[in-house]
């Protein structure tokens, strides 16, 4: 059903439903006498109320919101001078509340009063657009409400649809700002909210509302619902700011081809659009994502000569980083010193940029070059930059003096007051290992974590995996509890990846001891891969009892480790089994494995019939 049917001719006079409405305070109609003084004082009262609602975009004002909610409340039954407009003023002051709670429901009683009294107009549908919905969860109750005004006379618009597709895009800028990880399951509410809107608006919406739309649907990492809503060609118009969004879902779904020719269609001479470096530098993204530099560094030669919008920095940086992507070091640094000759400033972004280039292919003398070029020219040096510098450096760590080298200039850092992050620590931590310095990568770890760099397991399991592929698997336990004792939370990575590692040592034993680890002391659940690794490990050092007692005794008895026990996880178990010589042990797992998995486990059941095909051949021999 659409959100919006063609409002009734007549004056809508809905009864409320709700009782707020008829807390409202009514005073009698006014006597004809009073009648020329009532109209002077509802004018100034509509006046006032304009004052306090503000311009739609203002902030919370407590105060306004009272002020405009008690004048609504206070006011005398038909009082000539509330029109449409002083209303909508009200609707828009009452919810500049300073909680979105209180505001939310000031609008409402303004608006219950209102439907009473009056007929909305489409200002009123934008005005309960905005003043009911705050963030995705608002959507559905406040297009409730815009019905309740469209039926009551009020008109659907663009406007009030664009409200309730940017309050989500709101909600979801404000999330990843915050450094929260993407949820799938929110992500799918949040598409499936705005494609509600989208399709109950469908003949109202305009360009600015199909951007939006677009916009979250992208940030949800559907593209192609966006180019789908985009090609309906429900919006005829087509600007600047529509274009650039389609330009980036085209090239996320259909790749850079695809774009540069929805490109060249919008901008070409005598169309409607003209070409801006916003729209080249989607292009040029594009480029860099797909590592296409022959395409990136031919275009931003057209933007130095005018054939295409001209480039700004970030231009620069991103024909640098196709080159980086595409391992074209000397590419990166003849598109830099190009950008600088025709005037472009560098920034940080533009030095971090072709320090990822030198970084990819080991140019160290060059990233350390350029690191000091941006210091002399006075550009700030940031955490980015620093730890860029510092993976540059990986390549050549194992050389005699370049780790102490690197390591000076993470020191660097500290001097310019860089706060560390745990991106330039785990580079630190790569350093070391590469340059076969476990202890410094220890000290580095416990440094960072003693300062409170926010860290997670993953930083602590790049030192629990060098020390197992050295054979240490109780030095790798104790750094894994020194992270858990500061805070760090482990999760069953940190294990998977190191019993990953031992079981390429064929120690079946220390696999177990890690494993015992994480169940007992550390008490994870086992997963999938957690298992798979360990039947792998037990099987190739022939500890086939030590599996048959893990499964047993852990697996069988555990519901999470039993849904956790896969087909792999099965073929590891036969296979130990069938190199043991123990046939009718792998027969009776492998009728156990099928019965759990309830899958036909076809990759145990070919390793069975080898081995015993191999037995029988060697007793022919």
């Amino acid at each position: 059903m659409r959100l919006l049917a063609r409002a009734p001719s007549t004056r809508a006079r809905a009864v409320g439903s709700r009782g707020d409405a008829s807390s409202f305070r009514r005073v009698g109609r006014p006597s004809a006498r009073e009648g020329g003084r009532r109209e002077t004082e509802s004018s100034s009262r509509e006046g006032r109320l304009r004052e306090l609602a503000g311009a739609p975009r203002d902030g919370a004002d407590e105060r306004a919101s009272a002020e405009a909610w008690s004048m609504v409340r206070d006011r005398a039954l038909g009082d000539p001078g509330m029109t449409t407009r002083a209303w909508n003023f009200a609707i828009r002051a009452a919810a500049r509340a300073e909680t979105e709670a209180d505001g939310k429901r000031r609008a409402r009683e303004v608006w219950d009063a209102m439907r009473l009294e009056t007929r909305p107009s489409a200002y009123t549908v934008s005005e309960l657009a905005r003043a009911l919905c705050r963030r995705r969860s608002d959507v559905r109750e406040a297009m409730g409400v815009m019905r309740e005004a469209v039926s009551s006379g009020g008109t659907m618009n663009s406007f009030a649809l664009d409200a309730l597709i940017t309050a989500c895009a709101r909600e979801l800028r404000e999330e990843r700002a915050k450094g929260r990880l993407k949820d799938e399951k929110r992500d799918a509410e949040t598409v499936e909210i705005v494609m509600e809107v989208w399709k109950s608006g469908r003949g109202y919406h305009n360009e600015v509302s199909l951007a939006n739309a677009m916009r979250v649907f992208r940030l949800c990492g559907r593209e192609d619902l966006a180019m789908t809503i985009f090609k309906e060609n429900e919006v005829k118009t087509v600007d600047a700011r529509l274009l650039k969004i389609a330009l980036q879902c085209c090239a996320g779904v259909e790749g850079l081809a695809s774009a540069e020719k929805m490109y060249r269609e919008a901008t070409a001479i005598g169309g409607d659009i003209v070409a801006e470096t916003g729209h080249a530098n989607t292009l040029l993204y594009a480029a860099k994502d797909e590592g296409d530099h022959a395409f990136a560094t031919k275009f931003f030669d057209d933007m130095l000569a005018g054939v295409e919008p001209p480039p700004d920095e970030s231009s620069l940086s991103l024909v640098i980083l196709a080159c980086a992507k595409a391992k074209e070091p000397d590419l990166a640094m003849k598109y830099f010193e190009r950008g600088g000759d025709a005037g472009i400033k560098y920034t940080d972004s533009t030095i971090d940029a072709l320090l990822r280039a030198c970084s990819k292919s080991g140019r160290i003398i060059d990233a350390l070059s350029v690191f000091m070029d941006a210091i002399e020219q006075g550009i700030k040096v940031t955490e980015r930059t620093i730890t860029l510098l510092v993976e540059s450096y990986e390549h050549v760590a194992s050389q005699p003096d370049q780790l102490a080298q690197a390591l000076t200039f993470a020191d660097m850092g500290a001097f310019l007051n860089i706060e560390p992050s745990e991106r330039m620590i785990k580079a630190l931590l790569r350093l070391c290992v590469a340059g076969d310095d476990i202890d410094r990568g220890r000290l580095e770890l416990r440094k960072a974590l003693e300062r409170g760099v926010p860290m997670t397991c993953t930083s602590v399991t790049i030192i629990a995996e060098a020390l197992v592929s050295r054979g240490n698997v109780e030095e790798a336990l104790d750094i894994i509890r020194f992270g858990r004792e500061r805070g760090i939370k482990i999760n069953p990575g940190a294990f998977i990846q190191t019993i990953s590692v031992i079981k390429v040592r064929n120690d079946g034993a220390g696999a177990l001891t890690l494993y015992k680890a994480a169940r007992g002391e550390f008490g994870l659940s086992p997963n999938e891969r957690m298992l798979e690794e360990l039947f792998d490990a037990l099987g190739r050092a022939g500890m086939w009892k030590d599996a048959l007692r893990v499964l047993s005794d852990d697996v069988l008895v555990d519901d999470g480790a039993l849904k956790s026990f896969s087909e792999p996880a099965v073929a590891h178990l036969v296979r130990a089994l069938c190199e043991a010589g123990e046939f009718e042990q792998a027969v009776a797992a492998l009728d156990m494995g099928r019965l759990l998995t309830g899958t036909p486990n076809d990759l145990a059941s070919r390793r069975l019939e080898r081995a015993k095909q191999r037995a029988k051949k060697a007793l022919a021999e």
